[in-house]
């Protein structure tokens, strides 16, 4: 089984939110927007540990950050779903069998209830119960036991800043300080003999050296804070360079097809170092969730590649929160998650399974995995037809007072993508948006498309929409005042009359579409923001307007 969904009511930074989760998902979302309290729930709420946690007066959501009241009730929900059907009468689960609901698409769920309700006194209950699928109490006896069987199934596994770990310390013989030692060196040994036909890959060297250097990862990103500097120096007895490289090629080889035994046997070393990290013994039948907090804290972007890679490899499911550009361009859009908050509650956008299709996928891929994976942390997006747009408007934004990246707004241009597949992309990542197109044929075409869109949705075309009254970016800015740079820039004098199109093609003849649009945004510095175009003025304050989150959906 795995966790098919979490949804939260009233705890602690989330008023509402319901979440659905894959086999890896990895969560994009603004500071107090509810990322660190989804993962405290599942940490508190899952952990093995007996007893149970009981909830406090602080788990409770506080409405506004003005209020002095916080809400008497919370609920946390947890669906745990069948990965085949049948899934549900294996041994392992057949003492929940008892709590599972059998759906309409023949798949057993676990509804697992945590419940709480703050007193008037200020005493707490908390409550643990089994759902149906309605929402209904599931009359069951020993509650506690099954819920200690669900949790030693399927506990939580947390991996975060060093600061928050405790550190795997080394003994004076190098040993790793593990409880089950033994069979540590068992998977070694079988490890090394599995080696011996891979040599070309990894030297007897290296098979002897991966523990420490698993070590090392671990507690370069997991180290404590604050540790003695002896101990720093001892735990890394190679460079890191080095042990990067090694961990690289161990990488390459568990991903051949052919090495499966040596891939089984690398990830259960890795998870018994997982498990000494955090001081928790798994059952041998467990299927633990591994939530991943911001592995980007401590890493280089090339270590970051390396260390996600491995941590892919792992055969459970995954939960990871990060800020990281790059982690972000190593992972499928359709795994990507963005919460964003809004009034009344939090809400998860992803594209899902039928998000795009298999050209749309390719193009989004390049276009925005690939290149412009920032733009995903992004509130609002200025969609514009090509790079001049790009750099001319970020510097016409900043000298009207609008600093487009403090705002969380991405100026994208669309041409070599194609529109229709970005505006699906947005609305369904929950990414506002705001086309510039050119007063030309192509742009018609591009304003029609928008259009489309806004008959389907309902929304006002001046939130979404900006058309140039002229055929181009650079004959608007000709006709607004700025015919002198297009000469200066051509090489032109001023008494000399010539057609608008052959000044602007003269210009980008003996400069660039880009270095044009940089003298152009100079030129603006220099007169002042009286000088910045009106539409445009008006076009900044919508996308202002719509990356706060005002606009009248």
């Amino acid at each position: 089984m795995f966790l098919e969904r979490v949804e939260i009511v009233g705890f602690r930074g989330i008023n509402r939110l319901s979440l659905q989760l894959e086999d890896n998902t990895v969560l994009l979302g603004e500071n107090a927007w509810g990322k660190s309290s989804l993962l405290d729930a599942m940490t508190l709420l899952l952990a093995p540990h007996q007893p149970f946690y009981q909830f406090e007066a602080k788990d409770f959501h506080w409405p506004l950050a003005e209020s002095t009241v916080n809400e008497r009730h919370l609920q946390v929900i947890f669906t745990f779903c069948e990965k085949e059907i049948g899934q549900m009468h294996c041994a392992r689960y057949r003492p929940l069998l008892v709590t599972g609901v059998k759906g309409d698409d023949r798949h057993y769920r676990i509804y697992y209830s945590c419940q709480g309700e703050l007193a008037e006194d200020g005493s707490i209950l908390t409550l643990r119960r089994f759902l149906d699928a309605n929402g209904d109490v599931l009359p069951l006896q020993d509650v506690d036991q099954q819920v200690q069987s669900l949790l030693r199934l399927h506990p939580v596994l947390r991996l975060r800043d060093a600061r928050f770990i405790r550190r795997l310390r080394a003994n004076t013989h190098g040993e790793t300080p593990l409880t089950n030692e033994h069979r540590l060196q068992q998977q070694l040994d079988k490890l090394r003999d599995d080696l011996a036909h891979n040599q070309q890959r990894l030297t007897p060297f290296e098979a002897k050296q991966f523990l420490p250097a698993m070590q090392q990862l671990l507690q370069h990103y997991f180290a404590e804070q604050g540790a003695q500097e002896v101990d720093r120096r001892a735990d890394r007895q190679y460079s890191e360079q080095w042990v990067w490289r090694l961990l690289d090629n161990i990488n390459r080889l568990i991903a051949e097809p052919k090495n499966r035994a040596i891939r089984l046997t690398l990830i259960s070393i890795f998870s018994n170092l997982l498990q000494a990290n955090s001081n928790l013994k798994l059952a041998a039948d467990a299927r633990p969730l591994l939530l991943i907090e911001n592995p980007e804290t401590r890493l280089h972007p090339i270590m970051l590649s390396v260390a996600w890679n491995l941590l892919e490899q792992m055969p459970v499911q995954r939960i990871t929160t990060t800020n990281s550009s790059t982690l972000v361009s190593l992972v499928p859009v359709e795994q990507i998650c963005r919460l964003v908050r809004e009034s009344n509650s939090v809400v998860a956008y992803r594209l899902g399974a039928q998000g795009l299709s298999i050209e749309e996928g390719r193009r989004i891929a390049f276009h925005i995995r690939f290149n412009r994976p920032s733009s995903l942390f992004a509130r609002c997006w200025l969609l514009v037809e090509g790079e001049t747009e790009v750099w001319l408007l970020n510097e016409l934004a900043r000298q009207c007072g609008y600093h487009f990246d403090a705002e969380g707004v991405r100026v994208i241009e669309f041409a070599q993508c194609g529109l229709r597949p970005l505006l699906k992309f947005a609305r369904r990542m929950g990414i506002e948006w705001h086309v510039l197109v050119d007063g030309d044929e192509a742009g018609k075409k591009y304003a029609n498309i928008v259009r489309s869109l806004l008959n389907n949705y309902q929304q006002k075309e001046r939130d979404r929409l900006t058309e140039l009254p002229a055929a181009d970016i650079e004959n608007f800015m000709y006709r607004e005042g700025y015919s002198s740079v297009y000469y200066r820039v051509a090489g032109l004098p001023s008494t000399i009359h010539m057609p608008m199109r052959n000044v602007i093609r003269k210009a980008v003849q003996r400069s660039s579409k880009p270095d044009l649009a940089i003298e152009v945004a100079m030129q603006a510095a220099s007169w002042g923001t009286d000088a910045v175009p009106t539409l445009l003025k008006k076009m900044f304050s919508r996308i202002i307007w719509l990356a706060r989150g005002q606009a009248d959906e």
